[in-house]
């Protein structure tokens, strides 16, 4: 079975549940935290009880963060990192309107530049390990194709995709043909995102992709914890 990774769904999976799922069920290789964001001046109170290190003893917690630019990447780099955290996940794949408009999320993809300059600031973070969650762009895959070479040149421990385009939200089906033609050309270790939702879904797609680095679940996760 490859890794397990815990998808972060807001409104849902806070630190209470993390807590309780790693307590009661477990096999989860980490968990990721809804996005943090830098709002009015600040990071939300929020935000920061749910990544608080007290909050989440012994789980294995990667906090995610959402921004439009370096700047925004290094004030929420600057609040997370003297908790204690080493690892941090960008978030541009989230589809809300609200986010995406702003240039956050799967808005990015269209913006290479930012993008590019979001990826050199984390070079200023040696002691620290990023990562970062796709889409195939925000309302055309060519937008991940001229992202693809950034991506690659990006100093990441690991990218996880999810292959639908931001526009769409979550309607549709996922586009694993796009996930491996991704695949392809991604050199860091790859994680799938979407519709695994039963665990013979989960071993249909590792047969089909046998060199993916894990497998990252949130909505079936949520609705069947043992999964």
């Amino acid at each position: 079975m490859k890794p397990l990774h815990f998808a972060p769904l807001q409104g849902y999976t806070d630190d209470v549940y993390r807590r309780l799922h790693h307590r009661l069920v477990g096999g989860i290789a980490a968990y990721y935290t809804p996005f943090v964001r830098w709002e009015h001046g600040g990071v939300r109170s929020k935000d920061l009880r749910d990544i608080a290190p007290e909050h989440n003893e012994g789980v294995p917690l990667v906090p995610q963060v959402i921004a439009a630019d370096a700047d925004e990447l290094a004030r929420l780099v600057d609040v997370i990192a003297p908790l204690g955290y080493r690892r941090i996940d960008l978030n541009m794949g989230c589809p809300f309107p609200l986010q995406a408009r702003h240039g956050r999320g799967s808005g990015l993809l269209p913006l290479p530049e930012r993008a590019a300059d979001l990826f050199e600031r984390m070079r200023t973070y040696p002691e620290l390990a990023f990562s970062v969650k796709l889409r195939l762009g925000w309302d055309d895959t060519a937008q991940l194709d001229r992202l693809a070479p950034l991506v690659a040149a990006a100093p990441l421990v690991s990218v996880t995709l999810h292959p639908r385009l931001g526009v769409v939200g979550y309607k549709g089906t996922a586009d694993r043909a796009a996930f491996a033609r991704f695949a392809a050309v991604c050199p860091h270790p790859l994680l799938y995102n979407g519709d695994l939702l039963t665990p013979s879904d989960v071993e249909a797609f590792v047969a089909a992709q046998p060199t993916v680095a894990g497998v990252m679940i949130g909505r079936g996760l949520l609705a069947r914890p043992s999964l």
